[in-house]
């Protein structure tokens, strides 16, 4: 059988469509684009913002035009389930909560699904919970996947251990909501304790984190994040540097908090990556407030921003909240950070000339450079004549170079 699997949003989404792939290919199916006549098309949606919802329903109408079966998933269709089959009678939605009963829908046997199939990516993601306990104002997230459900840590140390034995030189862990993974297992375990069981039971492979909250980085961690073993890089959102704003958001901090933690772990780990999320032009954010957010950003070190201009999501308490901001300033305010956004990012690798990194090779392009990731999260561009995709390579930095760094293997 021949399957195309789409994919749309969050590393957790890449992540599920991962392990259908996985097991797809374990039972003997082939995995195919939309251009080479699937049988059966599975996409992965995603709703966080209008723009997704609209790049959802596009890839849907794009499916069906195959001919193909077509199983649609993911966040969107979740919380927009009414739109997604007013698109066509012939689609079938598959809840969240079943998005891994799909390879059972297609009849393939779970025994099946390997661990070798990662065509498109070198540092493979790790699901290791999935559903969030917050309830910010803005998000329909929490409504799609529900409250925090984490693996088990044998689980999650075991699959990394094979994908070691396979050759990978880095997972990213990933979810919806890591910081408070094991919060809901028994007994009760934590980020931190799945790193230390991971760390025990791989011997070199690298861990990459994704996206944490301010609030949920405790000492452990910030010491975890001194073993070589660990990337020196966190995402941590911000969403606004105005303390209004973010009590209208319902985020779980303070401006003076989240400055004090970033400081902290400045200072704990000199060089370390840290790069954040931004939304602007939420309702009630004026002149003054969005001035806080672009202080706040411009005392901060980052290593690069994700700006979003604020998008309404149905049934979310920022919908109906007064004072909203026009879409024309929204968009001037994004602008505006996207510039601090590309001054960061060029501060940040210049930092790096001279510096020796290790660098996951991903591919080698066109003109015959290799192109990675270092530790730190920078594309790095080299030359090589024996570069395998999914190993570690140690670069010597020599200069700024595109969208990263170019440099020359040790």
């Amino acid at each position: 059988m021949r399957i195309a699997v789409l994919t749309l949003g969050c590393k957790t989404n890449q992540a599920e469509s991962n392990y259908i792939k996985n097991a797809a290919v374990g039972s003997g199916h082939l995995i195919v684009t939309l251009k080479d006549s699937p049988d059966i098309c599975i996409i992965n949606t995603c709703t966080v913002t209008a723009k997704s919802d609209y790049q959802s329903r596009q890839i849907i109408r794009r499916a069906l035009k195959t001919g193909a079966r077509v199983l649609v998933t993911g966040c969107y269709s979740e919380i927009s389930a009414d739109e997604v089959t007013a698109i066509s009678p012939d689609l079938k939605i598959i809840a969240n909560q079943q998005k891994s009963n799909i390879i059972n829908i297609l009849g393939i046997n779970t025994e099946t699904v390997s661990l070798n199939y990662f065509p498109d990516r070198s540092r493979p993601f790790v699901k290791i919970q999935d559903g969030c306990n917050y309830s910010c104002s803005y998000c329909t997230i929490p409504k799609a996947r529900g409250h925090s459900v984490s693996r088990p840590v044998e689980e999650i140390a075991g699959e990394i251990s094979m994908l070691e034995s396979n050759g990978f030189a880095e997972v990213v862990l990933t979810g919806i909501h890591i910081g408070h993974y094991g919060y809901d297992l028994e007994p009760k375990a934590s980020l931190s304790l799945l790193l230390d069981n991971i760390l025990t039971y791989t011997n070199k492979i690298r861990i990459r984190l994704s996206s944490i909250e301010a609030n949920e980085i405790d000492d452990h961690l910030l010491k975890l994040l001194s073993d070589k073993r660990v990337c020196p890089h966190l995402h941590i959102p911000l969403q606004s540097g105005d303390d209004l704003i973010l009590k209208q958001m319902k985020r779980p901090y303070s401006r003076l908090y989240y400055i004090n933690k970033a400081q902290e772990i400045l200072k704990r780990s000199p060089g370390i990556a840290i790069g954040t999320d931004i939304i602007v032009g939420f309702p009630g954010e004026g002149k003054a407030e969005f001035l806080n957010t672009s202080r706040l950003v411009e005392e901060i070190p980052f290593s690069y921003l994700h700006i979003f201009p604020y998008s309404d999501r149905p049934g979310t308490l920022s919908a109906s909240m007064p004072d909203q901001v026009s879409p024309e300033i929204r968009k001037a305010r994004a602008q505006v950070l996207k510039k601090v956004d590309n001054d960061k990012r060029t501060a940040f690798r210049h930092a790096q000339i001279g510096r020796s990194l290790n660098v996951v090779c991903e591919k080698r392009l066109w003109n015959g450079l290799y192109k990675g990731k270092s530790e730190n999260y920078l594309n790095v561009y080299f030359a090589n004549t024996h570069c395998q995709h999914g190993r570690l390579v140690s670069i010597r930095v020599s200069e700024g170079f595109q969208d990263g760094l170019l440099g020359t293997s040790l």
